[in-house]
């Protein structure tokens, strides 16, 4: 077995290096620049039950080590993703997760079973804490019971696993990824975007036009190490972990915060081949650390959480 492999629900990755869902850079742009074949997995841009246009220009600004945007989840809709993307992602030969958001646990079911037979799609990632849409509508995840229903719906029309992302805003996010367990999610994805503004200083006028966004990049790693490290010693459930990660000793990091595996989104903006960077450099960083796989390092801090102590 490969000192880098790791496995999550549904999915062995060939190293725990994941391209995340972001609004602007996927897999089908980083396809033209290096073989993606070459790293874990890679998540879809997530798509809507029905096609999206997003909020008004200008949705998106750079910041000093990250960007703020307000897409607004901008995409072709279920019904198109299927009939035009199906075949890209077979050629990618890259095991894939498919992110989606619903208005509605129904919305969510159908998407739900429109995928379920389709082989290319290793696992569903539910986007229910996107930071730059109407808060009634996709952010849902502080409501316990309707993410528990959201949950067992959707596990009742598909044999593929579930994955639930989950916003660093969540009120309880341990007692959130707690529900999220019980109801049969098979594992999470965090930490979402956080909400923040940008204002140009020159016209007193937000740089959105959605006045708010969702801020992503290193400075908000710190949160996800802290979150992931939170709900990995309380909750026995694999996590991709995501938020800032730019580099070898930040994935790293990740993983001894408690996460599986980790996704990478905003750095690929800045460097494009930054995931195929990483996948070269982590086994030797590893060895350099003392760990001779990535699977000793995350059986390692399994046995420091205390969901683990309390089974002993």
């Amino acid at each position: 077995m490969s000192k880098l492999s790791i496995k999550i629900p549904g999915i062995k990755l060939k190293n725990p290096i994941i391209i995340a869902s972001g609004p602007l850079i996927h897999g089908e742009y980083l396809n033209s620049v290096y073989d993606l074949s070459t790293l874990g997995a890679i998540t879809t841009k997530t798509v809507t039950f029905l096609p999206k246009e997003g909020n008004p220009t200008p949705r998106f600004a750079s910041l000093e080590g990250g960007y703020i945007n307000a897409v607004g989840l901008k995409n072709i809709g279920i019904k198109k993703f299927i009939k035009t993307k199906m075949e890209f992602l077979e050629m990618m030969n890259v095991p894939v997760i498919s992110s989606i958001a619903g208005n509605s646990i129904e919305e969510y079911v159908e998407m739900v079973t429109m995928l379920n037979n389709k082989e290319v799609i290793n696992a569903i990632e539910l986007n229910v804490s996107c930071p730059n849409v109407k808060k009634d509508s996709i952010v849902m995840t502080s409501n316990y019971e309707y993410l528990k229903e959201l949950i067992i719906s959707v596990k009742k029309v598909t044999t593929k696993p579930i994955y639930i992302k989950l916003s660093p805003t969540e009120p309880d996010i341990i007692e959130t990824a707690k529900v999220c367990k019980a109801a049969g999610a098979d594992a999470l994805t965090m930490i979402n975007g956080i909400s923040g503004m940008k204002i140009n200083i020159k016209t007193m006028e937000p740089v959105l036009s959605n006045k708010f966004g969702g801020v992503s990049g290193s400075f908000i790693r710190p949160l996800a190490i802290k979150l992931v490290y939170q709900v990995s010693n309380e909750v026995d459930i694999p996590i991709i972990g995501v938020g800032g990660v730019c580099n070898v000793d930040d994935v790293i990091e990740m993983l001894m915060a408690g996460a599986t595996a980790v996704g990478i989104a905003s750095a690929n903006m800045w460097d494009p081949l930054v995931c195929y960077k990483i996948v070269n450099q982590l086994e030797e960083r590893l060895l350099n650390l003392g760990f001779n796989s990535v699977e000793e390092l995350v059986n390692k801090v399994k046995t420091t959480r205390e969901w683990f102590k309390n089974q002993q």
